[in-house]
């Protein structure tokens, strides 16, 4: 397997905070290519495990319904077009994301309920911290760096979301490495 200098900016909606208890039911994700221009979107609802938990203030936050729910696809369609979307057979890219910690607990999950092998590597970029330290070290919700820095709303939606957060990373690239963001030998 081949590993780019490509960056797969991720994004989750999920019923609750634990990827055991609760469900991941949507998945948006912006592949960035060296400059950190988009160049593919994905975007899925999927449909809750059996058993799975629901918090119903999760559910109020993302605005998803259990009725859109009812004819999501399921788990292992998803990770399966997730997958051949990005083509993580033939190239790695790095995942990013706002707290990637969070969403990637929820897309192992995914990818072990899919009975799939965890295609990336242990290195993240977590842009929640690139917007910390560039900040001054001032704690940034989501939600306020979307308003502070796009002067624009956060929708609470994957795909959108990760948009959001793809377009925080290369603000902060540009506004910190200057003409090397456009530049992909320094990417």
């Amino acid at each position: 397997m081949r590993v780019q200098h490509r960056v797969l900016v991720i994004d989750v909606e999920t019923t609750g905070f634990d990827p055991a208890q609760y469900a991941c039911i949507e998945i948006g994700a912006v592949l960035l290519d060296e400059s950190l221009h988009p160049v593919q979107e994905f975007s899925s609802l999927i449909a809750p495990w059996e058993g799975a938990q629901i918090m119903e203030q999760s559910m109020k936050v993302n605005q998803i319904s259990r009725e859109q729910l009812q004819c999501a696809p399921f788990i292992a369609e998803v990770v399966n077009e997730f997958h051949d979307t990005f083509r993580l057979d033939e190239a790695v890219p790095l995942i990013a994301g706002w707290n990637v910690w969070f969403d990637v607990s929820f897309l192992k999950e995914l990818y072990r309920r899919a009975q799939r092998a965890w295609p990336f590597s242990y290195r993240l970029l977590d842009v929640q911290s690139v917007v910390c330290f560039h900040s001054m070290l001032a704690g940034l919700s989501q939600e306020k760096a979307i308003e502070r820095f796009l002067n624009e709303r956060q929708a609470h939606r994957a795909l959108a979301d990760a948009l959001h957060t793809s377009r925080l990373l290369r603000l902060m690239a540009e506004r910190y490495l200057g003409n090397l963001v456009n530049d992909p030998r320094h990417v």
